[in-house]
This record gives C-alpha cells, sequence and structure tokens, in this order.
C-alpha cells in the first residue's frame, strides 16, 4: 500500500463521524448517542415551542456542529439542522434567513437524494398502531378520519462507506478509503424535516415557487422515487414529491400525491401526515374551497398533536379559525374554544398563543369584546417575556388587540396596537417579501419579462375580496408600503414587452399607490366610506351589494349616516355665518351634533376596517386606457407623464390613437423649467417682482423650448383638431403651465397654448373623466376673506372680496370666528374661495388647513374633512396656495404638495380645484378667480378657465393691487396683465364634469 492511500484512509476514518460541539452533545455521544441527529437536537424542541425562538436557534445552531461531516460534505442529518432553523427564523419573521436554512436543506437533499436506498429494511417490523393514542386527550372532538397513529422505528440502519470494488479502486488510483458500515440514523425525522422545508418554501416563495430552479430541480430528484421498492418509506417521498409540485403550482399533480401520502397502507397516519393535511388545507383555501379547507385544518391538528408538531397544529388552528370566519362570520368556533380549555398546553405557549388569538376575534366578531379581551389576556400571559411578541404570533396579538380596543371605543389605544401590528407585519410579511425576492430574481436574470410582469400583476395587485377575508392585516400593510422599486419595474416590464396601454395603466396605479400608502390603513377606510357614502351613480352593481351588506351587518353606521344628513339639512338653513347671537349658538349646537354622529361613524369603521369585510377601492378609479379613450370625444387628448428613476415617460392619447415616447434627459428637463421660473423672476417665495423682468420676453423662448422637450415631435396645427388638453402631470411637472408654453403661430410668430386649446389638469389619467354626470348648481359658496398677502390690511381685504362675490352664486363672506370647525360646517357649501395666504403647508400632505379661518385649531386639517358624509366643496379655489414653483425649485419639489391637495379634496367629492403655483397674491389672482366662478356654473371648467385667462390678459394692470409688483427707476408698470406672471400662477385641476343643463321655462 501506498503512502497516499493510507493517507487517505486515515483521514476517512478521523472524518467518518466529526463530534466536537458543545459539551451534552459530546457527552452524549460517549455515552452511545451515536444516532444521527442525536439526543441534543431534540433539546431544541421545547423552547421553539414555548416562543423562546433565539433560545432554540442557539441550540440547533449548536448540534449542528456534531453533524455528520464526510470528504463529500455533510450528510443528510443536516438537512435536520438547516431545517429547524429556518423554523425559529420564520416565527420571528426573519423570512430572508429562514429561506437560506430551508434552501439549504433542499440543497442536502439534492447531493443525497439516495439516502433511503441505503437504509436497511431488513430488520424492520410491519408498521402497527402505537399501544396508547396520544389523541385521547384532545377536547375538540374526534378525529372524522378512521385511521390509527402509527407506530415507527426512531431508528433505521444506513449503510454509509465505499463498496470493496470502490476501496479497491482507492488503493490503486488514490482516494478516500472508507470502509462499509450500519450507523443508526433517525429517518423518520430526517424526511419530516425535508418536508417542512419544501412546505415552507412554498409559503415564503409564494407564486415565485413556479419559476424557483430549485424546486425544479428537487421535483426531479423526488421523482426518480428514491426509496426502497415496494415500502412504505416511498410513501415519505411521494409526499415530499407533493408539496414540490403544490411549490411550482401543478395543483393537478400535487393534489392526489399528497392525499394518498397522508397515511401508509391506508391505515397509519405517520410524522409527515400533519404537514400534508395542512396543505391541502391551504390549497382548498387558495382554491375558495372553504368547506374543505375547514376539514382539513381541523384534521391537521390530530396527527400534529399525536407527533408532538405542535408548531403545525398551531397554524392548522390559525388557519381554521380564518376560515370559520369567511365562512360563518358571527359564530364563534367550536374547535377553538374547546381547544382554548386543552389542559396540555403546558409549555406550548405558541400553540396555547395562537389558539386564544383566533379565538379572541370570534368573540369579536359574535359582538363579545369581554370575551375577546379575557382570550387576549390569557394569551398576552402565555407571550409575555417571549420571542412571539415581535414575531408573526405578535403581529396577530397586536391585531387582535387593536381590533377589541376600536370595538370598545378606545380609538388611542387601538391605533397605538395598530402601529405596533403593522410594523412587526412590514418585517413578517410574507407578500412583502415575496415582492422584494421577485426584484432580486428580475435583476438577476433569473425571471423572463414575461414571468416577472405575471409576478408583479399578482404581488401589486388591487386588494381582492379573499385578501380581505383570509389576511386584513397583511393586505393593510402591503398597501402601506408603496414597493417603489416592484412598481417600477413591473412599468418597465410593460413597456418592454410593446405593451404602452397596459404601461399607462399601471403609471396610474402607481399614483394611486403612492396616494393610498399616505392614508390611515393604506385607504382602507376610505375605500369603505366611498362604499358607504359615494354618489349612487358611481357605484357598480357589486359596490351597491357592498353597501348594503355594511349597513345591515353594521346598522350602527346606517343610523348615524342618517342622522348626519338631517343635521346638514338643518344647517343649510342657517347663514354659512352667523349674524346673531341665537344663529351662532343654533350652528354651535348643530355642529357639536354632526360632530357627535361623524365620531360614531368613523369609531364603528375603525373596528370595520380591521375585520374581513370586502371593500372595494372606488375611490381614486381603476380604468383601463381602452375604457379612458373610449369615454373621451373626438376633441379631447390626453398627455400623460410619469416620472420614474429611470427617466420621464409621456402618454398621448386620443379616442382614436395613441403614442408613447421616453423624455431622454430628465435633469435637462428640470433644468428647462428652473430657467422658465427664473426667466419669469420667480426667485423667492412673495419675493417682488421687478418691471424690467416683466418686459424681458426671454421667457417665450424658455417656454418653446420646454414644450419641445415635453412634445419633441410636436407638429404645427397638431391642437387644431382639438377642443380640450388634459394634462397628467407627475414629478416636477406639476409645476410647469402647460397653458402659457409657446408654440409656433404658423406666421412666423408664437403663441401661448392657451389661445390653441382648453386646458385642464388631472391628477391621474383615470380621472380625465369624470365619475359624476353634472356639475350640482350651488346653493352656498362660502368666501373665506383672509389676507391673500401677508401685509395686506383691512382694505384690501374688503377690496378684493367686493370685486370677487359678484362672480359667486349665494355668496357668503366668512371673515369671523366659525362656531365649529370648518371640516364639519364646510359639510354644507357647494363653493370654497380662500382669499387667504396659506402658510402651514409644510404640514404635508393632509395636515394643513384647507379653509384656513380657523388655522391651527381642531378640525381645520384637510385630513378632518375624510370622514363621513364625504362633502368637501364641489369646487374650491385657493389663490393663496403655495408650492416650490415660487422658487424656482430652489428647495427642491416633486409635486408633492399639489397632488396631495388634488386627491385629498377630490377624495370628499371635489370635481374641480384651483389653486395657484406661485401666489401672484394681488388683483390679477382675484380677477383670474372671479373669472373661472362667474363661468364655471354654465361652461365645462377648461372653458370657463380659458376666457378668464383671456379677459384677464386684455384687461389694464391695476398695479396698485399688486403687491409683488416692484417698480425701479424710470420704468413704468405694464399696462396689461398679459404678462404670464399674473395669469399662469393657477392651475384648473378638474374632472371633466359640465354644468346641469339650463332648464327650459
Amino acid at each position: 500500500m501506498t503512502s497516499r492511500p493510507l493517507t487517505g484512509w486515515l483521514i476517512a476514518c478521523s472524518l467518518i463521524f466529526v463530534a466536537a460541539g458543545p459539551a451534552g452533545a459530546v457527552q452524549a455521544q460517549r455515552n452511545g448517542d451515536a444516532t444521527k441527529p442525536n439526543n441534543a437536537f431534540f433539546l431544541g424542541f421545547s423552547p421553539l415551542y414555548a416562543g423562546e425562538f433565539k433560545e432554540a436557534l442557539n441550540v440547533f445552531d449548536n448540534v449542528s456542529s456534531t453533524a455528520v461531516v464526510t470528504a463529500n460534505g455533510r450528510w443528510v442529518d443536516s438537512i435536520c439542522y438547516a431545517t429547524m432553523r429556518g423554523e425559529c427564523y420564520y416565527q420571528m419573521g426573519a423570512n430572508a434567513k429562514a429561506l437560506e436554512q430551508y434552501n439549504a436543506a433542499v440543497l442536502l437533499y439534492l447531493q443525497h437524494s439516495d439516502w433511503m436506498m441505503r437504509l436497511s429494511t431488513d430488520t424492520v417490523q410491519a408498521i402497527g398502531p402505537v399501544s396508547s393514542d396520544p389523541r385521547s386527550s384532545i377536547t375538540w372532538g374526534p378525529s372524522a378520519r378512521t385511521t390509527a397513529i402509527g407506530k415507527f422505528p426512531d431508528t433505521l440502519l444506513s449503510l454509509q462507506g465505499n463498496s470493496p470494488e470502490q476501496n479497491r479502486n482507492v488503493v490503486n488510483n488514490g482516494g478516500t478509503f472508507m470502509a462499509q458500515q450500519y450507523h443508526p440514523i433517525r429517518a423518520g425525522e430526517i424526511a419530516r424535516c425535508l418536508a417542512l422545508a419544501i412546505s415552507r418554501r412554498r409559503q415564503l416563495l409564494g407564486p415565485l415557487g413556479e419559476s424557483d430552479p430549485l424546486n425544479k430541480n428537487l421535483i426531479t430528484a423526488l421523482q426518480r422515487r428514491p426509496a426502497p421498492p415496494n415500502h412504505w418509506l416511498g410513501v415519505w417521498v411521494d409526499m415530499q414529491l407533493g408539496l414540490a409540485q403544490a411549490t411550482a403550482g401543478k395543483l393537478r399533480d400535487a393534489i392526489p400525491t399528497i392525499q394518498r401520502s397522508l397515511t401508509i397502507g391506508g391505515q397509519y397516519d405517520h410524522p409527515l401526515t400533519a404537514i400534508g393535511l395542512l396543505e391541502l388545507g391551504r390549497l382548498a383555501l387558495e382554491q375558495k374551497n372553504l368547506e374543505a379547507a375547514e376539514t382539513y385544518f381541523v384534521e391537521a391538528t390530530y396527527p400534529a398533536i399525536a407527533f408532538g408538531q405542535y408548531d403545525i397544529a398551531a397554524e392548522a388552528f390559525a388557519l381554521l379559525g380564518s376560515v370559520h370566519l369567511i365562512s360563518k362570520p358571527n359564530q364563534v368556533s367550536q374547535y377553538l374554544a374547546t381547544a382554548a380549555a386543552w389542559r396540555n398546553f403546558g409549555k406550548f405557549n405558541v400553540l396555547k398563543g395562537t389558539v386564544l388569538i383566533a379565538l379572541a376575534e370570534h368573540y369579536s366578531c359574535a359582538g363579545d369584546a369581554n370575551k375577546a379581551g379575557a382570550a387576549l389576556n390569557e394569551a398576552r400571559r402565555a407571550m409575555n417575556r417571549t420571542d412571539m411578541m415581535t414575531g408573526r404570533v405578535g403581529a396577530r396579538y397586536a391585531y387582535q388587540l387593536a381590533l377589541m380596543e376600536f370595538q370598545r371605543g378606545n380609538m388611542i389605544a387601538g391605533s397605538a396596537s395598530l402601529n405596533d401590528a403593522v410594523r412587526i407585519q412590514r418585517v413578517v410579511s410574507l407578500r412583502i417579501f415575496q415582492t422584494i425576492l421577485t426584484n432580486e430574481w428580475f435583476a438577476a436574470n433569473v425571471l423572463t419579462e414575461r414571468s416577472a410582469q405575471l409576478l408583479y400583476d399578482n404581488l401589486l395587485r388591487e386588494p381582492t375580496d379573499s385578501d380581505w377575508a383570509t389576511d386584513p392585516l397583511d393586505t393593510i400593510t402591503y398597501q402601506l408600503n408603496p414597493n417603489g422599486v416592484a412598481l417600477e419595474r413591473w412599468f418597465y416590464s410593460a413597456l418592454e414587452r410593446k405593451q404602452p396601454e397596459l404601461a399607462l395603466e399601471i403609471a396610474d396605479r402607481i399614483r394611486r399607490i403612492r396616494y393610498f400608502a399616505t392614508l390611515p390603513l393604506g385607504g382602507r377606510e376610505m375605500a369603505l366610506r366611498w362604499i358607504l357614502d359615494a354618489p349612487e351613480t358611481s357605484l357598480s352593481t357589486d359596490a351597491r351589494l357592498q353597501r348594503q351588506d355594511l349597513l345591515t351587518k353594521y346598522p350602527v353606521l346606517k343610523t348615524a349616516l342618517d342622522r348626519t344628513e338631517d343635521i346638514r339639512k338643518q344647517l343649510k338653513e342657517l347663514p354659512p355665518q352667523a349674524i346673531e347671537k341665537e344663529q351662532f349658538v343654533a350652528q354651535e349646537k348643530l355642529l357639536e351634533q354632526l360632530a357627535e354622529a361623524t365620531m360614531v361613524i368613523e369609531t364603528k369603521l375603525g373596528e370595520v376596517s380591521l375585520r374581513r369585510d370586502r371593500s372595494t377601492f372606488l375611490f381614486p378609479p381603476l380604468r383601463t386606457t381602452k375604457e379612458l379613450r373610449e369615454k373621451l370625444s373626438e376633441k379631447q387628448v390626453v398627455l400623460a407623464f410619469f416620472n420614474s428613476s429611470g427617466g420621464v415617460f409621456a402618454f398621448l392619447f386620443t379616442k382614436e390613437d395613441y403614442v408613447y415616447w421616453k423624455i431622454e434627459n430628465p435633469s435637462d428637463l428640470k433644468k428647462q423649467i428652473v430657467e422658465l421660473f427664473r426667466s419669469m423672476g420667480l426667485l423667492k417665495k412673495d419675493g417682488p417682482i421687478d418691471v424690467a423682468t416683466l418686459n424681458d420676453e426671454a421667457w417665450k423662448a424658455n417656454s418653446a423650448k420646454l414644450l419641445l422637450t415635453l412634445m419633441p415631435t410636436l407638429k404645427a396645427g397638431f391642437f387644431d383638431q382639438y377642443e380640450e388638453l388634459i394634462v397628467v402631470p407627475d414629478g416636477p411637472l406639476w409645476y410647469v403651465p402647460v397653458e402659457m408654453l409657446h408654440l409656433d403661430d404658423g406666421a412666423g410668430g408664437s403663441l401661448p397654448l392657451t389661445e390653441k386649446v382648453r386646458i385642464r389638469y388631472a391628477p391621474l389619467a383615470s380621472l380625465a373623466i369624470p365619475e359624476i354626470d353634472k356639475r350640482r348648481r350651488p346653493l352656498l359658496s362660502a368666501i373665506v376673506s383672509g389676507r391673500l398677502y401677508v401685509r395686506d390690511d383691512a382694505e384690501a381685504t374688503n377690496f378684493y372680496y367686493d370685486k370677487l362675490s359678484p362672480a359667486f352664486a349665494a355668496a357668503a363672506r366668512l371673515d369671523k370666528k366659525t362656531p365649529g370647525p370648518t371640516s364639519l360646517l364646510g359639510k354644507t357649501w357647494d363653493n370654497l374661495v380662500v382669499l387667504d395666504d396659506i402658510e402651514d403647508l409644510e404640514s404635508l400632505p393632509y395636515g394643513w388647513s384647507l379653509a384656513q379661518i380657523d388655522r391651527g385649531k381642531p378640525g381645520s386639517d384637510l385630513g378632518s374633512w375624510f370622514p363621513l358624509p364625504l362633502a368637501t366643496p364641489q369646487t374650491v379655489y385657493l389663490p393663496g396656495f403655495h408650492t416650490a414653483a415660487e422658487d424656482s425649485l430652489k428647495r427642491g419639489g416633486n409635486g408633492d404638495e399639489i397632488f396631495a391637495a388634488a386627491m385629498g379634496t377630490y377624495s370628499g367629492g371635489t370635481q374641480t380645484l384651483v389653486l395657484s403655483r406661485w401666489h401672484s397674491a394681488g388683483d390679477a389672482a382675484v380677477r383670474m378667480t372671479a373669472g373661472i366662478g362667474a363661468r364655471i356654473d354654465r361652461l365645462p371648467a377648461s372653458q370657463a378657465w380659458q376666457e378668464a385667462i383671456a379677459e384677464v390678459r386684455s384687461a389694464p394692470l391695476d398695479a396698485a393691487h399688486e403687491p409683488r409688483l416692484r417698480v425701479l427707476g424710470d420704468l413704468k408698470p405694464p399696462e396689461t396683465a398679459d404678462h404670464p406672471f399674473f395669469w399662469a400662477d393657477l392651475m384648473v385641476i378638474d374632472s371633466g364634469i359640465v354644468p346641469q343643463e339650463t332648464e327650459t321655462p
């Protein structure tokens, strides 16, 4: 024998087992514990089931050092260590680390996929029942399955080493000499851990499972059925195969494969049975077969308890509770009620806490907040001082605590608990994790363009009825998580697949999701408000059914809504600003009553928002590009922009056609915007504008250049064929006054776009067309008469009001203390005109005061207008609004302040919002506001605006009432207000609603 084979033989002897590790494990081996995994491995289950996940992880980490390691690496016993480490991470919500461990378990199997073929089955007796059935202690009733718990050998012998022929080859050619010998292994535990790892990977990967290359390799390996022929061990392989097929979405194969693998010989449940039943329950739930799902979840608890798999039992109870609430929403599950009384919980805190949390929701839905509170208190005692509080179970606990507090009317405590739940859920959410993983796989070219788009379609979907029914917490959390990277890649994938119409729809969805993320509960409350109080004409048949269901299920909502309508009618009979003390007192009392009714509604909505009731997001509406184009007239054209990290995209479409392009240099675009503003003298907020600046016409060339950057292929005469241009801005383009951009007039000169076509703006493409057919006639126009410019005096204030008020029907001046919050008083106004300098816009998105007259007081901010009834004024004028345009974007600017103002007012029912970009703050701004207001009741808003612009441009300039105008030296003020500083500061954001037709006498 040469020295080389001898060396190999010595190495082999030393590597057959490596036992360096914790003292307990080493001592166990010395006492004859050579079985793999050894007894020390099972010491990790007690802390795992007790909710001490970090302690369990430490045990599994330590015991993994006792793993079998050969010259070929780790052996199959390491499947157990990897899986159980993954289980600890999974319960803590560390999804990426958990998947890493489950991946490691599967890779180990692929390396040793023939491990069962090495098992000695000669001495294994036939499977029979256990002598004492562990299910006898179960309190939630007997299993409907006529199976017994099988008695399986704790260990089997595995033949390791080279065959004599292989060793002879080593002697002759070198390599590792390994004598054959049998070693005891816990085959059942290895098989169980592999099945658990496969099942968990399906949960973690979700829809990505169909594209997962590791799972494809796993299916290939398992389909070879690497188990002793005609032996019950093959059942375990079949179960693993079925689970892998389910991960790949091959349900026609997976479901029957798992079903036939639930028992051995059709009689005996085995260590993988509970995992299989749980997976079948999940599959049935996904297929909306609730009865089958509930049955599977119940049945999964029996073998889980029998084989000591308390984590599986806990999940089965959680899912059972969820399904029961969907199918029987007002009934307390007797399975949960009796399981909560089980005396064998011991230190199985994960199981106990899960059962009690699920039971608490059942009591809550049945209207018994006291029993719900008692169940949660008991769950808290089981969870205290454990890692459960910050993991998956903790998120569910905090959520149910929030629901109970809202049910009791404790809004502050409920909101605090809800914040805790969402904070934890952001970490543990599988859907958020899957979205992140999709981004990573897409960037790494693991996914094709088509696969990526399908995944984004799935993950970034609108909340479905099923989402709310099965997991409202995760749905709310996902709504609060904008997923910017994923959304943009979704958009890019549509463009790369030559689907520009879809890309436009996705761009609209992205804006919509950004809006939802600014709202409490990700827009869930707003969705419910619209279901309950949107105009009947804007409701689909399904939305009407949802309204009916909610009002029937929660009659307090109908009572309170009817009460608010009655109070509003009484308020409308009083003057908007009280003249006499008695009127003020009457208003004050009615507003207090309205506040009480609104609080009843909002408190109940806080509770309903956390429940499983479905709610379609009616606002803003979802419309396909095809639907939008069909609703456009022949004379309308839409120009929609999307500002992404990869550039600015433009979509131009009409009823008949569409085209899109990319603005190649976004940074240059922003420079052009800044250059335009600077040439107009917009250097400082409320800063002076010199006459010399107004006389300089450099802005015309700058505006023409900017228009060609936005529309690079614009041809002369293009707008001659259209009457109205609807602009959907995004990002800094919100600040661009498109109406003043100059284009060729066909005669060697230029003219502003407003002379060629009527213009209006929309925050989303879907809002470019009206939801309501006709603009109602205003019965009350509230005019807040304040200081439009910071240094205005009483004389200026009166001057502006006198000039403005004749333009508005039933104008009422508000310049004194209001008897209550304007967010309540304003629910009786049809028009709101705020002649005041709006100085609190830093409180974005909805913390600034809309009406300003009660600024800083409770109920004055825009967010306070959101509660029901939906009744923001139909038209809102804010000529004192400030944006980043006023200092040429010196402090940055992404259009958020304008987008938030538009969406915030629109969400309450506003159809037209007129606001200033740079606050010219004088007579021209007042005349512009009056010009629009005087026409909008008989003309479309875009036409009213166009005519107002023309009127102001040609009218003499009242320099004495233009506080920002500065005259230096011998220069004289302009004769007219033709310069766009005076008329292009206002922008009209409008839905396209048209006035009521004049009645024929």
